[in-house]
């Protein structure tokens, strides 16, 4: 029976009437595909696992109901399912059929199969259309498992034979952007803003690109575009104002929050980005009475916490102390609880109370660069360098070029006096950050060390290394 002869809706109504009246239901393996096909695409898939079983009992050897149950399993992420049911029925070279199982090998992790598999279908003589189908539903299905240089190769091909294919550029943007190259994510952002610049998704898409990029200037103005297009979306409106806020235009920053706050009273998120930005103007007034305003939308919960931040940013910490004592019980296992006690002890030079509540909050929140930064400051106040020596390593893998953590590791090399670590710091810096460092150490503001090379400088540090070394051997 030719499928497309077959009209689904009658075909529909005849099997919702007959399972109504709870008789037995009888139809062709095609017809029983076609019912399956139809409620998979309602979203119903339990109807459809239903309707393939009928049909199997009916039709046990029928290849297209078994390369359905097949998808079945795979939408299911039951991939071992899936190929064992696809080793009941031959290859005979149908793409869908081969698509299906490097779908299943790729969840597998069996990449080489995956790809000889693939290979052996591109071997074949494939008409265009068929050629162009394959090799860009392979390179959605490796994007998918996190293989983005095979994917955007077969995706790159693919555009060879049809530049306007939304998706496929779509797929490029988010490939290149998790490869970390946001050059060639905005170069194909821009390409689906040429096929249609009235794109919302794609202006959004670009702003955040941008963002990411810290190209904020550029940023804003992508999400100005949709705004132009869909001026209410408040995800835009965040986005956009947190971006002005990275611009350091933070008056604008506030003033575009207040908007979202009037719009969504009720989102926690547009609360702490206000205090951040009230904050870096040392709005404590106005901090106080958006505080005031969340535990009244939100409730008291974090509350007091957050108004003791707002007393140390004051330098008030006998407030904030007093204020820290109050927190509830139920709210001394939090992040909050453990940066406010932190900061309160290292005020109160206890140090080693300090370090355990900044490592509680470690626990809480992995890879934070905050508090590794601050783990490393009281690792340097109690005079344990190597301690925290290890706590910049591991910042500047997270983030390299955060604010003066390579010059400070350079200054506790000097301290600890070891000389393979501090080559591998010194290979970190630019030339021009290496003349910085040796001006800070053994120079001063009136010694120019504009004429030396790197290599020069590098002798000139090391030998200041050695000489540290000396010093801390005569004196201990």
């Amino acid at each position: 029976m030719d499928r497309n002869e077959i009209d689904i809706t009658s075909l529909v109504e005849k099997y919702e009437n007959i399972r109504a009246l709870g008789k037995t239901v009888y139809f062709d393996a095609d017809e029983f595909v076609l019912l399956a096909e139809y409620y998979i695409a309602g979203g119903d898939q339990e109807e459809a696992g239903q309707l393939v079983e009928e049909g199997l009992q009916m039709h046990p050897g029928s290849p297209d109901l078994i390369l359905f149950k097949a998808r079945l399993h795979i939408f299911s992420t039951e991939y071992e399912e899936a190929l064992a049911c696809m080793r009941l029925i031959a290859d005979n070279g149908d793409i869908e059929f081969s698509l299906l199982k490097i779908e299943a090998l790729l969840h597998l992790e069996q990449f080489g199969k995956a790809q000889r598999l693939s290979e052996k279908v591109l071997s074949q003589e494939l008409a265009e259309e068929d050629f162009y189908y394959f090799i860009t539903e392979v390179g959605f299905l490796l994007n998918d498992v996190d293989k983005f240089d095979r994917g955007i190769a077969y995706l790159e091909e693919s555009l060879k034979i049809n530049q306007l294919n939304h998706e496929v550029i779509t797929d490029l943007v988010y490939a290149y952007e998790m490869k970390g190259d946001i050059d060639k994510a905005i170069e194909f952002n821009n390409n689906l803003l040429d096929i249609d610049p009235y794109s919302f998704e794609a202006w959004v898409n670009m702003g955040k690109l941008y963002s990411v990029d810290e190209q904020y200037g550029k940023a804003i103005d992508s999400f100005d575009f949709a705004l132009t297009i869909n001026e209410d979306d408040l995800s835009v409106m965040k986005m956009k104002a947190l971006s002005l806020y990275m611009n350091d235009n933070v008056e604008e920053s506030i003033s575009l929050f207040r908007r979202c706050l009037s719009i969504s009273p009720g989102d926690g998120v547009i609360y702490d980005s206000l205090l951040e930005a009230h904050g870096s103007l040392e709005q404590y007034d106005e901090m106080m009475n958006l505080i005031d305003l969340k535990e009244e939308q939100l409730g008291s919960e974090g509350i007091i916490a957050r108004r003791a931040f707002v007393y140390i940013s004051k330098n008030e910490y006998e407030t904030a102390y007093s204020l820290f004592q109050q927190i509830p019980e139920n709210e001394r296992d939090t992040l909050d609880y453990y940066l406010l006690e932190g900061e309160l002890m290292f005020y109160d030079d206890n140090f080693a109370a300090a370090e355990a509540a900044y490592m509680k909050a470690a626990l809480i929140s992995e890879d934070n660069e905050d508090i590794l930064d601050r783990l490393a400051n009281i690792c340097v106040a109690q005079e344990k360098y190597s301690q925290a020596a290890d706590y910049l390593e591991e910042l500047l893998e997270i983030s390299p070029d955060f604010p003066n953590a390579k010059s400070r590791l350079a200054f506790i090399r000097f301290e600890i006096g070891s000389k393979e670590p501090f080559d591998e710091i010194m290979e970190q810096f630019s030339t021009d950050e290496l003349r910085a460092l040796l001006s800070m150490i053994i120079g001063g503001e009136e010694v120019d060390f504009a004429g030396l090379s790197r290599r020069k400088i590098i002798s000139r540090l090391d030998e200041a290394r050695e000489n540290r070394v000396l010093f801390k051997n005569i004196k201990y």
